[in-house]
């Protein structure tokens, strides 16, 4: 086999790139150990009907969708990014069904291929229009393609009975759930979990452990329509106030931290809650971080 000349240049594949760490996010974010009402490592959380192999299996079925996202944000880069949700959404669709073969019909992973084609897509729409691949921009790109979510998918049929459950949260809470929060180009990320994780790095803090506390802020600043629709209103409110009391008794290298998210998991098992769109958004806070570093490194 020929050696290739030192002047050949490595062909350099960014959709593969970006598409390899949203496959890392998702893994990172179900390996993650203990997370309350969630499956990890420990146990299957609140959850009956899923285990780690199948979060396994499922990631595995879906990543080649993240490249396609990617792709896809190139290609529309010479339309209004107003247009960029149309071009992601059959690719998600498709993503959903291959999904539920991969897990026998479990939604294991419908928010976090919503969330991660949504960022996947932004970065390919930046990238090709050569502007900066930073925070701001990935969260204007989404917020500004996302806009009118929350009106033509849930404000426009209030008056009409609930066909899903996002619907009927919509219609009895006014809680948007992932719609709103990619309205709001992932306020609760960039507001909360992002400066978050980062200042827990930079304070030399372990990934898991930086991971841990984001988890909690999201937690506590999240309106989680997984957990509203297991126990209502009230049990949005315990685990937000609880995620809250542990951050305010545990300082950012606090390692008795683990020991009140173990607690935390019995509480909620028992309550039968399980925060899945804040798993959802833990792993968009790893992936815009990484990326955002990737470019900054460029």
């Amino acid at each position: 086999m020929a050696t290739p000349s030192p002047s050949q240049k490595p062909v350099f594949s960014l959709p593969k790139l970006i598409a390899n760490l949203a496959y890392h996010a998702m893994s990172v974010e179900v390996y993650l150990t203990p997370k309350p009402g969630l499956v990890d490592k420990r146990n299957n959380g609140s959850h009956h009907d899923m285990n780690l192999d199948l979060f396994v299996a499922s990631a595995d079925a879906i990543a080649p969708y993240m490249e396609r996202f990617v792709i896809a944000g190139r290609a529309s880069a010479k339309q209004s990014v107003t247009e960029l949700l149309q071009r992601l959404r059959p690719i998600g669709q498709e993503a959903e069904r291959v999904m539920l073969r991969a897990t026998h019909g479990v939604n294991t992973h419908k928010g976090m291929i919503f969330n991660l084609g949504l960022i996947c897509g932004a970065v390919g729409w930046l990238e090709a229009k050569q502007l900066k691949v930073d925070t701001l921009h990935i969260k204007e790109v989404i917020r500004q393609s996302c806009e009118g979510l929350v009106y033509d998918e849930l404000k426009a049929r209030v008056e009409l009975p609930a066909a899903t459950a996002g619907e009927r949260i919509y219609q009895q809470f006014g809680i948007s759930g992932a719609r709103g929060e990619a309205a709001s180009g992932m306020a609760t990320v960039m507001n909360y979990a992002l400066p978050t994780y980062q200042e827990c790095l930079r304070a030399s803090c372990s990934e898991e452990d930086a991971l841990l506390r984001t988890l909690l802020i999201i937690m506590a600043n999240n309106d989680d329509t997984n957990v509203v629709s297991r126990g209502g209103i009230e049990g949005l409110r315990f685990l937000q106030n609880h995620a809250s009391q542990i951050l305010e008794n545990t300082s950012i290298r606090d390692h008795n931290i683990k020991t009140e998210l173990i607690k935390f998991d019995q509480e909620l098992i028992a309550r039968n809650l399980s925060p899945g769109g804040a798993a959802d958004l833990l792993a968009s806070t790893w992936l815009i971080h990484e990326i955002v570093q990737l470019f900054t490194k460029k």
